[in-house]
């Protein structure tokens, strides 16, 4: 069956929608009973897309999971790298046109079912987040600060994100004893030197495809694929391509923890180093074995063991 894929460009008040099959453009109120109705008129082979907006999907996403309809929910930078490849201006209008024209050209996978208990993991970690990069910022300006009550109230601010943020693991720790299948998934992640609760965590809520794709597949959406830069005579260093930052942020401070383990994983850091490599090398490369390792684990849903040298 040939799909017909309607382009939604979402906002915080209503969705721009272009049918190509009609040629019609439309609009609806983001709101559940605006958007039921909508999809309640859509044909069998009507696939929606649209980009991953923060919060702005969520009554849309809430309603196709209701209707049980696939949909595609694009990375934004793959939209825009499309839209820049066609010169397009940008309004919401021609935003929707350029959702439906990518989706009938590239043909992308409909997005994975939702599973309410990793929707609900991913919201209490992208919280956690937030509130430890609220920590950093207050740390950064404690250090800057010659004023003594400035200080205080800094100190004061710190010791209430603390101890937020002890509630918000508190929470995260009972979401997943509470949920059978992604608690035996983070126990599985733990038994990875260098992957504690909180990187166990962050993988599973932002990284849902994690031991379902290939290695290189995975680390393409880590964030931790090293991307060619080569032409001609000319080759260029190797750098990371755009990925999912929240999971090459936890992958990375995990390698800084196993950079002071040179031992770990069989001496792979203690090689690399030796090698003569570049510590930031030396640290992406480190994260990508992890996540490789990570996507092993739970495609085989068995505990990390070190495969001793023959």
């Amino acid at each position: 069956m040939t799909r017909n894929h309607i382009g939604v460009d979402l906002s915080k008040d209503r969705l721009d929608i272009h049918d190509p099959r009609t040629g019609r453009d439309s609009q609806c109120a983001n709101s559940p009973s605006a958007i039921g109705r909508f999809l309640a008129g859509l044909a069998p082979d009507d696939m929606i897309v649209f980009e991953a907006t923060s919060g702005c999907d969520r009554t849309l996403l809430d309603a196709l999971r209701a209707a049980g309809r696939a949909h595609i929910r694009l990375n934004p930078l793959h939209s825009w790298h499309f839209a820049q490849s066609l010169n397009l201006p940008k309004t919401d209008r021609v935003d929707a046109r350029m959702l439906a024209r990518l989706g009938q050209e590239r043909q992308p996978e409909p997005a994975p079912a939702i599973d309410p208990a990793r929707e609900a993991l991913a919201e209490l970690v992208h919280r956690r987040d937030q509130l430890r990069r609220m920590e950093t910022q207050e740390k950064n300006r404690l250090a800057r600060t010659a004023d003594s009550l400035v200080a205080r109230d800094i100190r004061a601010s710190l010791k209430a994100l603390g101890g937020r943020i002890a509630r918000f693991d508190a929470a995260i720790t009972r979401h997943l004893a509470e949920n059978d299948e992604l608690g035996a998934q983070a126990r599985l992640l733990a038994s990875i030197p260098g992957i504690g609760p909180v990187t166990a965590a962050g993988l599973l809520a932002h990284l849902p495809e994690l031991g379902r794709l290939d290695r290189r597949a995975v680390a393409s959406l880590g964030g931790v694929a090293p991307r060619a830069r080569d032409s001609g005579a000319f080759r260029g260093r190797r750098q990371v391509g755009p990925g999912r930052r929240h999971v090459r942020r936890l992958l990375y401070m995990a390698a800084l923890s196993l950079w002071r383990k040179p031992d770990a994983h069989g001496g792979f850091t203690r090689r690399l180093k030796e090698a003569g490599k570049a510590p930031k090398a030396v640290l992406m490369a480190l994260a990508r074995k992890l996540l490789t390792i990570a996507n092993a684990v739970l495609r085989d849903a068995t505990p990390y063991r070190l495969t001793p040298p023959a």
